[in-house]
């Protein structure tokens, strides 16, 4: 299984999302855990690879695009 290289240190883990297991799961399952076509869908991921840095409580189904997340958050 291809895991991202992110997914261990992703800090909604242990920031916005402590304690709630199954929603955490739910996010590994469909965006850590299922390898390109999963990261392709991870706003966390793609902002990171275009910006080299992500906003810590971004969470990976945002609604948002990557320019709109950029904007939002000063990361261009």
């Amino acid at each position: 299984m291809d895991v991202c290289e992110n997914s261990a240190k992703c800090p909604i883990f242990s920031g916005m999302l402590q304690g709630k297991e199954f929603t955490q799961q739910a996010y590994r399952s469909k965006y850590c855990e299922a390898g390109e076509a999963g990261w392709e869908l991870c706003k966390r991921y793609l902002t990171k690879a275009k910006y080299d840095a992500c906003p810590p409580n971004l969470l990976p189904n945002s609604g948002m695009n990557l320019e709109a997340i950029a904007e939002k958050y000063a990361l261009a």
